[in-house]
């Protein structure tokens, strides 16, 4: 069978219909979207991704949604990583896998399961709603559950990507700082036990790594003016500048003092 385009499609629209509680409309527009470029490269057997470009095809403007929904598609068998790239900003090397069993029949039989199980759902709907006399009433009050999810400490790669992503807005910082900053607070926050100064258990990381890069953007915003503006008063410092004006004096008075004689010897 030869691959292109629609039997890709067909393969994708097969599963969606089959796994309808896994598929969203993210997923399949990322997949359309590597089958697009790889129809552009003329059906190679490999070829190169990056996250950017990925991200503006399926217009999703946040990086840990793409690489959920690229990871998902990975996991499902429709994408084969060839390399994995190191950080977001490099190059994934991918293959698309060759859905040879996709057929009409496979995708009728899909879209068939599919329309009779919404039709037994219509049907059932308006039985119980004829048939209300004979329901049991249950006067149990619903529960609610409030519970918050787990915190799940993230890696240092995860703190990577988040600063890569915000730092994209502003680009104040370089590849080389990303990585020592992503480290030193991966490192700091580990340390911890992810728990603030107070003592406080950290309930959304991501807000913690915001809160640090602000912090940095400060100081460094501080340092540089220290640096190229009014230098601080020290007490070393005006020790000094005291010697200065002392030294300044002295040469003043002594140059004074020669003159003085000078004009007294010419005059005798």
């Amino acid at each position: 069978m030869k691959i292109n385009g629609y039997s890709y499609s067909r393969a994708w629209f097969d599963y969606a219909f089959e796994h309808p509680e896994q598929v969203t409309a993210s997923h399949g527009i990322l997949y359309l979207w590597l089958v697009e470029i790889n129809n552009r490269l003329g059906w190679v057997d490999i070829f190169q991704i990056t996250a950017s470009e990925c991200m503006q095809g399926m217009g999703c403007k946040s990086y840990n949604t793409y690489k959920k929904c690229f990871d998902q598609l990975v996991e499902w068998g429709f994408v084969k990583v060839v390399k994995k790239a190191v950080n977001q900003h490099q190059c994934n090397i991918i293959a698309l896998s060759k859905f040879d069993k996709a057929s009409n029949k496979a995708l009728d039989k899909a879209l068939m399961k599919h329309l009779t199980k919404q039709s037994e759902s219509t049907v059932q709907s308006n039985v119980e709603s004829n048939c209300d006399i004979h329901k049991q009433v249950n006067n149990k009050p619903q529960t609610i559950n409030n519970k918050r999810g787990v915190f799940t400490p993230p890696s240092e790669n995860d703190i990577y990507n988040l600063m890569g992503e915000l730092n994209m807005k502003s680009g104040a910082w370089s590849e080389s700082k990303i990585i020592t900053e992503s480290k030193n607070c991966y490192d700091h926050y580990t340390s911890t036990g992810w728990k603030t100064t107070g003592g406080a258990k950290i309930v959304s990381w991501e807000a913690t790594v915001r809160k640090w890069m602000n912090k940095a953007f400060t100081f460094e915003k501080n340092k540089n003016q220290n640096q190229y503006g009014k230098q601080p008063n020290t007490t070393a410092n005006s020790i000094a500048q005291a010697n200065q004006l002392l030294t300044e004096a002295i040469a003043i008075s002594r140059a004074r003092d020669a003159a003085g004689k000078t004009q007294s010897t010419s005059e005798g």
